[in-house]
Parts: C-alpha cells; structure tokens; sequence
C-alpha cells in the first residue's frame, strides 16, 4: 500500500511568461542565431524550480508528521517501519507529557520505498485525538533520500467542527530541505480537517484529510514565492497523490500558476494553468 505524499506539484511549463520574437519577410540575414538563453534563466524554469521545490519540501514534513501519527496513535504504539527504533519516555501508555524518538540509524529503508536516516524528535501533550493535543516534531541529523531537513512542524488539536470531524491547526516553521542544488526555505499555516478514519485510530491506512492554509519559501536559486490553497486538497494516507484541489502559486515576474489537482481520483494527473496556457501535469 503506498502512503501519502503531500506532493504539491509536478513539472509544469509555463508557455506564456516566454516571450516570442516574429521576423519580418525581408529580414534576410546570414548572422548566426542568438545564443540560447540559459534554462536556469527560463521563466518556464522558475515556475518548475519553485513549485517542484515547494513539492519536495512540504513532502518532507508531511511524511515526517505521517511517521508520528503511525508511531503514536492515541494510546496505539507502533513503529512505522521495521528497521526504525521506536522509543517513548515516560514508557507507559497513559503519562503524559511524552517525548517520542523515532530513530531510523544510518539507513532505514521503508515499506514505501524512501530511504532516511537520524531522528524524528516529537513532544506529545497529550494523545494526538484529543482537543488541545500539540505535537511538536524537530529534527536530529535527519535525511529523506539524502536530502537534510530542518525545523520545527506543531500539530494543534482545534477540536471538533461543526461536521463533527476533528480539525488540527498545522505549522511549518523554519522549514529548511538541503540537497545537492543548495537550500530551499518553507513556512506554512495550515488547516486539516480529519473526514475519515477516525474511528479506526491504530489504522492510519484509512485516514483522510482536507488540507487549506497558506505557505511561503525561497528555492534554492533565491526566488521567493507564496502560495495559497483555493479549494481544499483531499490527501488520503494510503493514495500517494494529492486526490484533489486547486493550489495558486504568487512568483515576482511570472503570471499566477493555478494547480488543479482533479475530481478525486487516485491518480498521478493535475492540469496546470500559467498565463492563459493550460499544461497537463504527470506528479512525481
């Protein structure tokens, strides 16, 4: 069963933000043609750069907070993969405060296939189901796929809506993921609402959220970007796509990137809408 990536976005080519240069009939020349202008400088290469980055970093945090929940559901221990140590202190069951420990060593290959090493630290003030809970997750040498994160992540338990399903307030602070390409920077505020699985807490399998918030970072090249979820992101933990919604992205210098992520299927397919021009989009 695969898990859920919150994988924002895919390649997306931004046609418009190109400019076209016409010729006119009697401009006959022998001159060689212009140097090409160098992809990194691309308006179509800092839409991908932005949102594909964007994509990787909230993917880590994601996966990191889906690692807590598998570990520490309710009064529920599990480990989340069986190369990885699972510690809580204080040990038993019902004490709380806790400090939980997830340690994956030098390389800890999961059920889902990513590869990560170091330690998940996570602070429980209570049980994750219960109103008022903060889970506050931190980073100890910590790598997905070789890439390092640092940061803080705080889950906050606002209670129940008025649809009766349980609602967490989620920060992203001083989001930092370093790969080869240098360091890209996110913070994020988001809402989750928990619509199903619930009521099956040591099966995280079944759970689905509708995620809203808004978001803001700096890739690697030094572009600052925001972003805002218009309609609501459906992430179900046992699909490994985003099922549906819409996410824009602001970037200085280029049209409003529109991400529409479907109807609802499980599937690897968004459209992306830059400029007037609308890009078929196959998600990593």
């Amino acid at each position: 069963m695969k898990t859920k990536k919150l994988m924002f976005i895919g390649i997306i080519t931004c046609s418009a933000s190109i400019m076209y240069v016409g010729c006119k009939k009697d401009a006959i020349t022998t001159a060689a043609p212009p140097a090409a202008t160098p992809v990194s400088n691309a308006p179509a290469d800092k839409a991908n750069r932005v949102v594909t980055q964007n994509s990787s970093i909230e993917s880590a945090f994601a996966d990191a907070f889906r690692q807590v929940d598998m570990a520490s559901k309710q009064n529920g221990f599990r480990s989340p993969n069986s190369c990885c140590i699972v510690s809580f202190t204080p040990t038993d069951a019902s004490t709380y405060p806790k400090d939980a420990v997830i340690d994956y060593g030098t390389s800890c290959t999961g059920s889902d296939g990513v590869i990560r090493s170091g330690k998940i630290l996570a602070h429980l003030t209570n049980p994750y189901i219960d109103s008022a809970s903060i889970t506050t997750i931190a980073f100890d040498n910590f790598y997905v796929n070789n890439r390092h994160i640092t940061g803080t992540e705080i889950i906050t338990n606002a209670g129940k809506n008025s649809a009766n399903h349980h609602v967490f307030n989620v920060q992203i602070q001083n989001g930092n993921l370093y790969s080869a390409d240098g360091v890209t920077a996110y913070n994020s505020i988001q809402q989750r609402e928990w619509i199903a699985g619930d009521n099956t807490l040591l099966d995280p399998l079944d759970d689905i959220y509708m995620i809203s918030g808004t978001g803001n970072g700096t890739t690697t090249n030094g572009e600052n970007y925001t972003l805002v979820i218009t309609t609501p992101l459906r992430a179900a933990v046992d699909c490994a796509w985003v099922e549906s919604g819409v996410l824009e992205y602001t970037v200085p210098s280029l049209p409003l990137v529109t991400v529409d992520y479907g109807s609802g299927a499980c599937d690897n397919q968004a459209t992306a809408l830059c400029g007037g021009y609308t890009t078929n989009i196959v998600m990593p």
